[in-house]
């Protein structure tokens, strides 16, 4: 039992100590994006919306924000996305987690591109102002 006690100290102070390393470089600049639809259901909710972004050119992505329980005030996220710049198109999908915190939904979502590209993508949505905001960080 001791040994046990011992191993997972050691984890929590491992983790403790690499906790603060981890650093993410953004790609772009924080874009805006309007929304274009939003359906509600009893199982998920789609958000539909479209915008500039950056180096991806003009963006399409739909949503999926499936609910977690009875609350409907988190649950897992996932959903794809189509970026056109001049001649260049490229194709995403994600998946990740969302949460409703004061008002504004936030997901999370790792975003695999078809340039070989992966995502973290932080989204904020708050239903009132019709649009979302999309922080890009590289991951790959």
């Amino acid at each position: 039992m001791e040994k046990i006690i011992a191993g997972l100290f050691s984890i929590f102070l491992s983790v403790g100590a690499f906790g603060d390393v981890l650093t993410l470089e953004k790609r772009q600049a924080d874009a805006v994006m309007n929304i274009t639809s939003l359906i509600l259901g009893d199982d998920e909710s789609v958000i539909s919306a479209e915008g500039d972004m950056g180096e991806y050119g003009r963006v399409y992505v739909t949503y999926r924000l499936r609910y977690d329980g009875e609350g409907r005030q988190s649950g897992t996220a996932y959903g794809s996305g189509l970026g056109a710049a001049g001649d260049e198109i490229v194709a995403g999908n994600f998946s990740g987690r969302w949460q409703v915190v004061d008002g504004t939904v936030t997901m999370r979502n790792v975003v695999a591109i078809s340039d070989g590209t992966m995502n973290l993508d932080v989204i904020t949505f708050r239903p009132v102002d019709r649009e979302v905001v999309v922080k890009v960080y590289v991951l790959k």
